[in-house]
Parts: structure tokens; sequence; C-alpha cells
């Protein structure tokens, strides 16, 4: 295949019917990354395919000397006519069964992957501006590539920096990062930063704090405020005490300032 770039999918299109001389609906065309036009001016760029000639099937017309072909009745059988130049015959589907072709929902997951990592790279040099700007030297990395999810560690000397006083910092740019992955076209994408090992830290101190909440309740008989914690916090929270016979949890307040009530059952 050869690759066109264009402002948008169908300019590249263009080209590549320009080039081949051929209309769109021969070509096969493969969309490698759609157009952006930018976060804040960095990330812009054109949309970028990959296309060839679809492949022509044609049959040879019968020979003048073959002899026709005659059924047991006689009658001669009819023959299909010849293939155009032009005629373009469509790909046999496989699949079978019922529901869609699992070949194809694996094809559309690879695409999801590569679509995220794509984004995700150029939101890793928008992170080191960022924290540049704030005069933090880091250098993020992707660790995690999902459909629909991005683990990437920021390493840097300056560790506590990026986090935060109570990992406000790092909790506001995984918010950021979401924003910008809604913007080049990668929505409901979950973005997980961590530095240094925070989150294995933080899910371990959260465990604690569980543990003497849930004492502080049961011996005073009074509910326990915890400090606002953002949504995946809150979670293992609930989670942390969901089998507890002794206490309830529930959220309280509006983001960003939502947190956890450990309160008695």
């Amino acid at each position: 295949m050869v690759v066109f770039t264009g402002k948008t999918v169908q300019d590249a299109i263009m080209k590549a019917s320009t080039t081949f001389q051929k209309p769109e609906d021969a070509l096969k065309v493969e969309v490698i990354d759609q157009p952006r036009r930018g976060f804040f001016g960095i990330g812009k760029r054109d949309a970028k395919i990959e296309a060839t000639i679809k492949p022509l099937v044609t049959k040879p017309s019968a020979h003048p000397d073959q002899p026709a072909h005659f059924s047991g009745d006689n009658k001669p059988k009819k023959t299909q006519a010849p293939v155009g130049k032009d005629v373009v015959v469509p790909e046999r589907k496989e699949w079978t069964g019922e529901g869609e072709d699992p070949a194809v929902i694996a094809a559309r997951h690879e695409a999801n992957v590569r679509h995220t990592r794509n984004a995700g790279q150029q939101m890793t040099m928008y992170l080191k501006k960022v924290f540049t700007d704030l005069g933090i030297k880091t250098e993020p990395e992707i660790t995690k590539v999902g459909a629909h999810s991005i683990n990437i560690d920021i390493k840097s000397p300056e560790s506590g920096r990026v986090i935060g006083r109570h990992g406000r910092q790092i909790n506001a740019m995984e918010k950021v990062c979401e924003a910008f992955m809604n913007y080049h076209g990668s929505p409901k994408t979950t973005v997980i930063l961590d530095t240094s090992n925070y989150r294995k830290r933080r899910e371990e101190a959260l465990h604690k704090i569980a543990e003497r909440s849930v004492t502080e309740v049961i011996a005073t008989g009074q509910a326990v405020f915890l400090d606002p914690m953002p949504a995946r916090e809150r979670k293992q929270m609930h989670k942390e005490l969901e089998g507890n016979d002794r206490v309830r949890t529930y959220s309280h307040g509006r983001e960003p300032f939502r947190s956890i009530v450990i309160a008695p059952k």
C-alpha cells in the first residue's frame, strides 16, 4: 500500500485517486491517522491513509471451437457473462456463524488500541511541556495501553512536586489528560498517572486509613468523614469495607470535594 496525507481523510483519498488514476470506489483504503486540530497548538496533524487498487477478477470468454456443455436433458447450460474490466468483485466473507465476525471485532480492538497509543504519545509530549513550564523536569513514559485506558509513568527527580500535596497535582493532571484524550478523538479513556510507585503506596495508605476509621466508628458510634478523594480512591474505600457487617460507607459532597463517610451500620 502507498501512504497519502491530507487535511481531511477525504482529501487524502482524492490524492490517492489522482495518483492511481482510478475512481475512489476502485481503491482499498485504510485510515492510519485521523486529522487533529491540536490542543493549545500541540499535536496538530494531517489525516493519513494507506491506499491500493482493489484486485480485479475476470473470467475468459468461451473459445469459439469449444463444445457446448449439455445436462442430462440435452439442454445446453447457461454460462455466465465474462466479468468486465471495471467490475470489482466483492471479497468473500469467511464468517458464517451468528453475530459479528470475531476477526472483525479483534481488528477493531487493535485499531482502538493503536489509536489510543497514538493519542497517548502526543499526551506525553504535552505533559512534559506542562511540567517544564512548572519548573519540574520529567520524562513521561507509556507503560500500558488498552482500547479505552492508558497508564503513564512520570519519571522525575522531583516526584514529590509531581504528586503535590495529598496527591492533588497528579490527580488534577489526570483530569487534564482525560480532556486531552477526548479532544484528540479518544473519548471515555481512563488515564492513570504514576510516579515513583505513588499509586501502589497510596493504595496501602488507604487500606490503613480504612482500618483505623472502622476502629474509631465502632468505638465511638459516630460517623467518620474522610478527606476528599478522587473517584478511583473512593471506589477502593467502598470495596475495602463492603463486607464489613459493623459499618457502611457512602459518598458525600460534590466534585472535586466529594469524600467518603464511614458510619455505623
